[in-house]
C-alpha cells in the first residue's frame, strides 16, 4: 500500500490548474485531460511534483452535484487516496475497525468497478474521506500514473 495523491475541493478547475502549475511547477499526469477539461462538469486533474513525484489531484462538482456544498475555510481537502494490493483485503481489514464503505452517489453499489480499477470510500476517524483502490493487472507504481 502507498499513499498515492491528496484530492482538494477546488470552485475553478482550469483557474486551479493554471495556479498549480504555473506557481509551483506541477505537471500533469495526463496532458491530454487538459485538453478535454470541461468547467462545467464534474472534473478531475491528477498534478505531479516533477521533483518529488508527489500528486495532487484537483476535483470540481458543478452546483447540481450533491458534493458541491458550500465551502468553509478549511474544508476544500476532497480526499485522501491510497493505492492498495488487494481492495477487498483492506476492505475486510478496514471491516474489522468499523469502517465501512460508503455508497457514493455515481457508484451502483459500494464498490465501484471498472476495467480498470477499483475503489471505495471510507471514512477516517476525524471524518476525513479516504479513497482506497486497486488496479487488479496493472504495471507496478509508476508516478507518472496514477
Amino acid at each position: 500500500m502507498y499513499l498515492s495523491y491528496v484530492g482538494l475541493r477546488v470552485r475553478d478547475l482550469p483557474r486551479s490548474v493554471r495556479f498549480y502549475t504555473e506557481v509551483f511547477g506541477l505537471v500533469p499526469v495526463q496532458p491530454d485531460e487538459l485538453a478535454q477539461m470541461d468547467p462545467s462538469r464534474t472534473g478531475a486533474i491528477l498534478l505531479r511534483d516533477p521533483n518529488s513525484g508527489a500528486r495532487l489531484e484537483l476535483n470540481y462538482y458543478p452546483p447540481d452535484s450533491p458534493y458541491a456544498v458550500p465551502y468553509s475555510s478549511g474544508e476544500e481537502l476532497d480526499h485522501i487516496g491510497f493505492r492498495v494490493d488487494d481492495l477487498d483485503a483492506t476492505l475486510g481489514q478496514l471491516d474489522s475497525l468499523g469502517l465501512r464503505p460508503e455508497r457514493m452517489t455515481h457508484f451502483d453499489g459500494p464498490v465501484l468497478v471498472t476495467p480498470l480499477y477499483r475503489m471505495a470510500y471510507v471514512r477516517d476517524p476525524d471524518g476525513i474521506l479516504l479513497e482506497v483502490w486497486d488496479a487488479p493487472g496493472a504495471r507496478e507504481y509508476s508516478p507518472d500514473k496514477y
